[in-house]
């Protein structure tokens, strides 16, 4: 019976298969690094947003193109946490030590990249763990190759 309204998965020929769960096409998408992250797609029940699907097929050029502003952000997130630590506000034992946004890069995991409307247009939106920061999980957030903003709270769809 309930197979009757099962959505049918999608499959892309570079990227993947993609199955509706939650009101998102669900997907996984190999990163520059090598890891395997969650890839997720705004569109209907009937299939994902073909432009959201372009931008998941640029992600690698895309994200190299603003890695610079994604450095700098993460950084500038990073130095409150540095000096709540100094001044003995938050716990400073095995707090890490970042000297630079290339560190802080380094040290952020990819939970997610999700492709969806974001201000009425499409965004890519890397969410990204940091282990300055264990409450929350930041959003690195473009479009095409142009940098929209490091959110300091985002969730996973």
């Amino acid at each position: 019976m309930f197979g009757l309204f099962e959505t049918e998965d999608f499959k892309h020929p570079t990227l993947g298969v993609f199955r509706w769960v939650r009101g998102c096409w669900r997907g996984e998408m190999a990163l520059p690094n090598g890891s395997v992250v969650p890839l997720i797609i705004g569109g209907t029940r009937k299939g994902p947003d073909h432009a959201a699907l372009r931008h998941a097929e640029n992600f690698g050029p895309d994200l190299k193109s603003v890695e610079a502003q994604l450095m700098h952000e993460l950084f500038e997130h990073y130095e409150p946490y540095a000096e709540a630590a100094r001044q003995g506000e938050i716990e400073a034992s095995g707090f890490p030590q970042v000297h630079n946004g290339s560190e802080a890069l380094g040290m952020a995991e990819v939970e997610a990249v999700v492709v969806v409307e974001l201000d009425r247009a499409l965004a890519t939106e890397v969410c990204y763990r940091v282990p300055w920061d264990e409450e929350h999980t930041l959003g690195a957030r473009f479009r095409g190759r142009n940098w929209v903003e490091l959110c300091g709270s985002t969730l996973v769809p």
